[in-house]
């Protein structure tokens, strides 16, 4: 077909042959975007979950050494023993309270949807539509 030609010198056929190999090459690009889209997404709360990792394993070791220190303390305060544990126990339960509400606040704020590969595809699929609507209606 010559590059010139209009919308009305071409078949139906013709049009919708066109149609599909650019539908198959949006679809495509789509894909890769959504690709990429996941790939970020997953590359973001992996580098932040590792440190986060890192982060608990030296806080395990020096909770533990905090620990014993202000079990020795309360105990030469002249706090019996029992009582000194229940306290730090009872702290304990407390800051991992803080700690689970502030990670699971951390969490909700990311975004596991790619909102905007879905949102182009819809539209994609809306102007396929309407193509379609358009040839049939010749």
């Amino acid at each position: 077909m010559p590059a010139n030609a209009t919308d009305q010198e071409r078949s139906i056929g013709r049009i919708v042959r066109d149609l599909t190999q650019d539908f198959t090459k949006l679809f495509r690009s789509e894909v890769a975007l959504l690709k990429l889209e996941i790939r970020d997404m997953a590359a973001k709360l992996s580098g932040g979950t590792a440190l986060f990792a890192g982060a608990l394993v030296c806080a395990i070791f020096g909770l533990g050494f905090l620990l014993a220190t202000l079990m020795l303390g309360l105990v030469a305060l002249g706090v019996p023993a029992w009582l000194a544990a229940l306290i730090l126990t009872l702290l304990l339960f407390g800051g991992a309270a803080v700690l689970a509400w502030l990670g699971r606040r951390k969490y909700m704020a990311i975004e596991f949807i790619p909102t905007e590969s879905v949102a182009k595809i819809k539209g994609d699929i809306d102007s396929i539509k309407s193509d379609i609507d358009r040839v049939r209606s010749r």
